[in-house]
Order: C-alpha cells, then structure tokens, then sequence
C-alpha cells in the first residue's frame, strides 16, 4: 500500500497562501493532487495542512484531509518528516492504517507526471531500495566551499586531477524533488526521507 502524502503548511511567509495561489488554472496544491489521483499504484491521498482553507481546496480536488496538522508540525522551522510521522502515527492508532511506503509529493513541485510516480514505484521495488529521490544529471559538477575567512575547499578535486575528463562520473543534483518515496519501516526508524540504500530516479533537467 502506498500513502501518498502532500504536506501544505498555511501561513507561508515567502508566499502568503501559496499552496493554493493559482497556477496554470487551478490552486497550486490541486496539480499534485490530480497526478497522485492518476496515479494506479496509489492507496490513499492526504494532505497534510494546518489550514480549513487549503483542507477545502484539497478536499474539493478528492484528496482526504482526515484531521488538521497540530500547531507544533506546522511552523516556520518545521521539519516535514517530523509532520509525516505524526500523521503515520495518528492514521495507525485512529484507523489501523499501516502503509507499506510513503510518497511525498510537495506541491510546489507541480510539474510532475504520473509516468514518474509509477516509475519511482517500480524502481524502488526493483533495486530493492529503502527511499528514492528524484535526480537530474548536471554539467556543473565542482564543488566548492567557503570558510569564515574567505578560504576555498574543493570537495571533489578528482575534476583536476583527472588525465580524462571522458571517463569521470557522471554527477547528479536533486531536482527540488519532484518525487520522494520512501518504504514505511525504514523512514520510521531513520527519521529521513534519504534512509538506508537510497536509489535515484533520473528525470529530466527540465
């Protein structure tokens, strides 16, 4: 059983209300709804949100909003996974419900397709994954950072040292995510969304 999970926190201070500002037509929260409804390998639909607005939104759109996130999981410092356990927890004790992993889908990643949620889905289970993230591969690959004092550090200076530049490996960035999944037990038990042996599914850069 898959749980996808949106989580749309209200107040947003960078964007007031920006989970369900327009977007190409809709509320932005509704696109990752829509893709997770046309998704067949998904169970259940919830978003996760401190709001009665964005419940609305999200409700009309056909996902569950079966309680309100606490005040604690929902501010500005608050960590996500810390959110999604508590939802897992509050979904086993009131119904019993126990997925077998958790899709996150943020909503301001709505670009999405749901040929790319079915391919995570089948890659994880045939890599035999603990967690999966979506990836794009870059051109940019040097890595470099700056101390207190202004002093550069390579982090992979193997880009210098290589005779061939033909024969290095080919680097990848998170793409801001358009896809995690994560098996249920290993996120529970790492507390992260990049638990145990992660895999990577390639999307494209766009």
């Amino acid at each position: 059983r898959i749980l996808a999970v949106i989580p749309a926190r209200g107040d947003s201070k960078g964007i007031p209300q920006k989970n369900i500002c327009p977007f190409n037509g809709k509320p932005l929260i509704v696109h990752s709804v829509e893709v997770a409804k046309k998704s067949p390998s998904v169970d259940r639909i919830i978003v996760s949100t401190n709001s009665e607005e964005i419940a609305a939104v999200a409700k009309g759109a056909g996902a569950e909003v079966p309680f309100l996130r606490p005040a604690e999981f929902a501010g500005d410092k608050s960590n996500v996974a810390d959110a999604v356990i508590h939802l897992l927890a509050e979904l086993k004790s009131r119904e019993g419900y126990e997925p077998d992993y958790v899709l996150l889908l943020q909503p301001t990643n709505p670009l999405r397709t749901a040929d790319d949620i079915e391919k995570s889905i089948e890659l994880i289970q045939k890599r035999n994954g603990d967690s999966l993230v979506s990836i794009y591969a870059t051109s940019e690959p040097l890595l470099i950072t700056k101390d207190a004092e202004d002093t550069l550090t390579l982090v992979n200076n193997d880009l210098f040292t290589s005779t061939n530049r033909q024969l290095m490996p080919t680097y990848y960035r998170l793409d801001g995510c358009m896809v995690f999944l994560v098996n249920t037990k290993s996120f529970l038990e790492t507390r992260s969304f990049f638990g145990g042996k992660i895999i990577g599914y390639e999307i494209e850069r766009w």
